[in-house]
């Protein structure tokens, strides 16, 4: 027997899913961040152990470039600081999320059980 949905609770529904994946988007993006950071982060403290004039290479896709320890170190030290704050940003865009999808599982939950209603 086929359960008649409120459009309104279909609309939360929809909206709930919506948050959900937006959610996991996010933790998604947070954790790869972070373990690029760590991998930058080893990549930078083995370089710093190297004397300047040691000969670095940089690998952009399948082609190696010679560089400079000293350059190669401010850039991986800028992109450290840049996926830093993204993961500010999106823990932050997170915090704001979590809240706002409990609320809204508990009104799903709320009208569900009001209406003698379950979700297969």
């Amino acid at each position: 027997m086929a359960q008649n949905i409120p459009p309104e609770l279909e609309q939360d529904l929809r909206k709930f899913e919506n948050l959900r994946r937006q959610q996991e988007a996010f933790t998604n993006m947070v954790e790869t961040y972070k373990e690029r950071v760590k991998q930058l982060n080893e990549t930078l403290e083995n370089l710093t152990k190297q004397p300047d004039d040691t000969i670095t290479y940089k690998a952009v896709g399948q082609v190696m470039f010679r560089v400079e320890k000293p350059a190669m170190v401010e850039e991986l030290d800028t992109e450290v600081k840049g996926l830093e704050k993204s993961i500010v940003q999106a823990e932050k865009k997170l915090e704001t999320l979590n809240p706002d999808l409990e609320e809204l599982q508990k009104s799903i939950q709320l009208e569900l059980s009001t209406r003698n209603l379950r979700l297969q």
